[in-house]
């Protein structure tokens, strides 16, 4: 018994401790209407250089006042959300132009986007531009979790909205990305839906502990029209539906592996189970719950690739890398 309750009071702290790692994980707090506490998603910026594209110099001048997020209240649970929505920056000569609305746990590197190299004409299209490029920090984390989940909807007609995670740590003065996890959508979702994404550890950085987690919601993959909204609430991160593993034994194997048609999932112990297959981008490919005993999942018409089988048997949940040929 004594055992019992040491284990339930590790298990609780460990999840009060990993709980602070996602601020404001429900957009519940704001301290106006578009700061949503923890997050990050405004900055305002003018900046001025000179095109030598035409054969003589032109000066450009940009102006962008970023507010991507509104507090919303509409939600997934609680009473509000955040509302991501398309940006715009004006350039001389060019009008407006739109960028894709952000929130992000991390900040802005403003200082890069402006020293951004415009000497190209085609550099000015800064619809295209790739805005997580342009993040950094984060808040504290001392290890890698499997997976991120948040409760989405979205409205597009042409864009693919983009969520993702960034694990880094400080190694020698430099900053080296440890593990990430991405998820693209271009379809609509008209009601909140639950998205969950496998986060990676980097080739080479396997057992490396990260010090720093920046998550990120985008409306877009590098561009964004001028009506797209993305709402975005409770934001999670773990291993399955637990906080962490609490098993260090292995729940499952999987034969063969690689495979190219059927893969055959087998418990190791009786009960039953769920398992889910993620693809390489985080999309759920396939899943099954109250499984008992070994199971066949068929995977033939499955894009050869890495994909991440995750387990779940009572309290555990084990996840393992499946590579289909």
């Amino acid at each position: 018994m004594k055992r019992f309750f040491t284990l339930l009071t590790f298990v609780m702290a460990a999840t009060m401790a990993f709980a602070q790692q996602v601020p404001n994980a429900g957009f519940e707090e704001w301290s106006d209407t578009h700061t949503a506490v923890g997050w990050n998603s405004a900055f305002q910026r003018d900046f001025s250089f000179t095109y030598d594209g035409m054969g003589f110099p032109i000066p450009i001048d940009v102006s962008i006042n970023y507010n991507a997020a509104t507090r919303f209240s509409d939600s997934h649970s609680g009473e509000y959300s955040a509302q991501i929505t398309t940006q715009h920056a004006t350039v001389t000569m060019f009008g407006d132009v739109n960028l894709p609305g952000m929130i992000q746990l991390g900040e802005f590197d403003l200082d890069a986007l402006a020293n951004l190299d415009f000497n190209n004409i085609e550099n000015l299209n800064l619809s295209a531009l790739d805005l997580i490029q342009y993040v950094y920090g984060g808040v504290p984390v001392n290890f890698v979790p499997e997976q991120c989940s948040a409760w989405i909807a979205y409205t597009s007609t042409e864009d693919t909205l983009r969520a993702g995670v960034l694990l880094t740590r400080w190694n020698n003065g430099q900053r080296e990305l440890v593990a990430k996890g991405e998820f693209l959508q271009g379809d609509n979702i008209d009601d909140f839906t639950q998205i969950t994404f496998p986060i990676e550890v980097q080739e080479g950085m396997e057992g490396v502990v990260p010090d720093t987690m920046n998550i990120i919601f985008s409306t877009a993959s590098g561009q964004s029209n001028e009506n797209t909204q993305l709402f975005v609430d409770d934001v999670t991160v773990g291993s399955g539906n637990a906080i962490f593993e609490i098993s260090g034994l292995p729940i499952f194997s999987v034969r063969p592996n690689p495979a190219t048609d059927i893969i055959t999932l087998t418990p190791a112990a009786d009960g039953s189970y769920a398992a889910r297959l993620f693809d390489n981008n985080g999309r759920l490919v396939w899943s099954a719950d109250n499984l008992e005993g070994a199971h066949d999942i068929n995977v033939s018409e499955q894009a050869a690739g890495i994909y991440l089988l995750q387990v779940k048997q009572g309290d555990n949940v084990k996840s393992q890398k499946v590579i289909v040929r």
